[in-house]
């Protein structure tokens, strides 16, 4: 393993609004289906989201996410930016305490220790494929 390129300020950039985008598009997700009316068929349900102005700001994050992650996708390998995004897992599970009331377990706490030893190993290796690199694996 050999030491990890410099990352690029765009890269950086990009990596913290891909983990932002996603954890506000998950916990106001979460928020958007806690405050739908039970109903009792899908045909219900997908009405009552449609009434929902939450989920439009779902839809809106996720869109930008996507723009986000094409920009990113131009400055790293899927193999680099992917697991460094799962620090969204992180982020989703920390605020969802404070924000929706959750409460976290000793076994999540542990899972979380182990993702962000991960994404620190991740984090060490060139985050772009030098080229001819691949093929002498």
């Amino acid at each position: 393993m050999g030491s990890p390129s410099r990352l690029s300020a765009r890269l950086i950039v990009g990596l913290v609004v891909a983990i932002t985008l996603d954890t506000a598009a998950q916990l106001l997700w979460k928020a958007a289906v806690s405050g739908l009316p039970q109903t009792s068929t899908l045909w219900g349900a997908v009405l009552a989201a449609l009434h929902q102005p939450l989920f439009l700001g779902v839809g809106v994050l996720l869109l930008t996410q996507m723009i986000n992650w094409l920009k990113v996708l131009d400055h790293a390998d899927l193999s680099f930016a992917q697991p460094i995004t799962a620090l969204s897992y992180v982020s989703v599970t920390l605020l969802s305490v404070p924000l929706l009331g959750e409460r976290i377990s000793g076994l999540q706490v542990l899972g979380i220790g182990f993702m962000l030893v991960g994404v620190w190993f991740i984090s060490r290796t060139d985050p772009v494929t030098r080229p001819g690199e691949a093929e002498s694996r």
